[in-house]
């Protein structure tokens, strides 16, 4: 007789230990978990905490990326093993996403886009294309006072009637 084991990897589990505000505690016996890591906690696991820092051999220190109410001391968090991912490539083009990488623009569902880490290590200073575009952005003021250079980083950040 053969013995067969049909239940899957073993989560990596933790519990929290303290909240304050936004920042959390959270003690694992097993494994740390790695800096920026995604962890899942509340209802349904549909709050997501971003390991901040190590405090001790046992315990983190993370970033709710949402509201924190209704979390408790002794709350189970499941380490995801792999760090927050965003959508790249062509297919995401004039698409609009929250900081998890779903969209938010009302359009289709993406499908089978690649998926890169939110914390990477940027392009050396060597390989970056040093043509000095300008980037049309068609809102006249922000070309006239703050011109960007194509291919930069920039945000555009404003209120109703900005």
């Amino acid at each position: 007789m053969t013995d067969t084991n049909d239940s899957p990897a073993q989560e990596n589990i933790g519990y929290i230990t303290a909240i304050q505000g936004s920042v959390v505690d959270i003690r694992f016996d097993d494994k740390l978990p790695p800096v920026y890591n995604e962890l899942r906690t509340g209802e349904n696991r549909a709050l997501v905490v971003e390991v901040q820092a190590h405090l001790d051999g046992c315990t983190v220190r993370g970033l709710a990326m949402g509201p924190t109410r209704g979390l408790f001391r002794g709350q189970e968090v499941v380490d995801t093993e792999h760090m927050l991912t965003v959508p790249v490539g062509d297919k995401i083009l004039g698409r609009m996403f929250n900081v998890f990488g779903n969209t938010i623009d009302g359009g289709a569902e993406l499908e089978a886009t690649e998926r890169r880490p939110i914390h990477n290590h940027s392009l050396p200073l060597a390989r970056r294309n040093v043509d000095s575009k300008i980037f049309v952005s068609g809102i006249k003021a922000i070309d006239l006072l703050a011109p960007m250079e194509r291919g930069g980083k920039a945000g555009l950040f404003g209120g109703a009637g900005v």
